[in-house]
């Protein structure tokens, strides 16, 4: 049997003129589904954003929407080609669920960033410690959280881990207890210390008048009585407050007088027979 690359020349040709609308179309599908996917998710972030919606659900679904609106997209191209959609759909879920089991780390970050979003533990713009490490939550997507520190590093912690740990929200309370110690030697005026402590808190604009500032003795120690001053603010003046108590605490004491122990030690050298 002779082989005629005319003959069969002349099918392929008829086979893509048949082929060549339905891969147009396809190909058509393919990049305008996928521009129309992004853009669905911008007016989806934006019209979530402006309802005011938690800022860690915005984030959540608008990952999750985008990862489902180009899938559609990439079987309805898939249709336009003429394959079985039913098919592809088994092939999907059955692909998934072997991939899932492989991957079942990455499921578990997914189900996790379900529940923060839902049990809500923290939220977008809160300060939070988890373990070692605190900062406040910058992200909350489908397989990871996001926290900036103090010092402005970014660290991604997997949503399952976050989770599974022990979580201090420092953000949680709308006020704050601050409390600060101070060492003073033992032959000081305690009543003029405490005074003075208590006039400092009571006059700072950022201390709470309710609860009222407390000042009481904390401990004696080997080098001096601890003073310990404990005063309420609001959760976000707690930093500053902090800063501002430490520089005019020192600066009072300095003034009136009041000495702050140090470390000591007394050396004795027995003289020689």
């Amino acid at each position: 049997m002779e082989f005629s690359f005319e003959k069969y020349g002349q099918q392929l040709l008829l086979l893509l003129e048949s082929s060549l609308p339905r891969i147009l179309g396809a190909l058509l599908i393919l990049g305008i589904g996928w521009w129309l996917s992004n853009q669905a998710v911008r007016l989806m972030f934006r019209a979530m954003s402006r309802s005011k919606t938690d800022t860690g659900l915005v984030t959540f679904i608008s990952s999750l929407a985008k990862v489902l609106l180009k899938m559609i997209v990439c079987i309805t191209a898939a249709a336009q080609l003429g394959m079985n959609v039913g098919s592809i759909i088994a092939a999907i879920g059955a692909a998934g669920l072997t991939i899932g089991l492989a991957v079942k780390d990455n499921m578990a970050n997914i189900a996790c960033g379900a529940q923060i979003i839902f049990t809500k533990p923290f939220r977008v713009g809160d300060y939070i410690l988890f373990e070692e490490t605190e900062g406040t939550v910058e992200r909350i997507e489908t397989m990871f959280t996001t926290l900036r520190t103090f010092d402005n590093k970014e660290v991604v912690i997997p949503n399952a881990k976050i989770t599974s740990g022990v979580i201090v929200n420092y953000s949680a309370m709308a006020t704050r207890r601050l409390d600060l110690k101070y060492t003073v030697a033992y032959d000081e005026d305690l009543g003029k210390v405490k005074s003075l402590l208590g006039n400092l808190a009571g006059r700072n604009s950022m201390v709470l008048d309710s609860p009222a500032p407390l000042v009481v003795v904390g401990e004696h120690g080997e080098n001096g009585i601890t003073v310990e001053v404990r005063a309420w603010c609001k959760t976000d003046d707690y930093l500053t407050l902090y800063f501002d108590m430490q520089e005019k605490v020192k600066l009072a004491f300095d003034e009136a007088g009041i000495r702050i122990p140090h470390n000591q030690l007394d050396v004795h050298v027995k003289p020689e027979e």
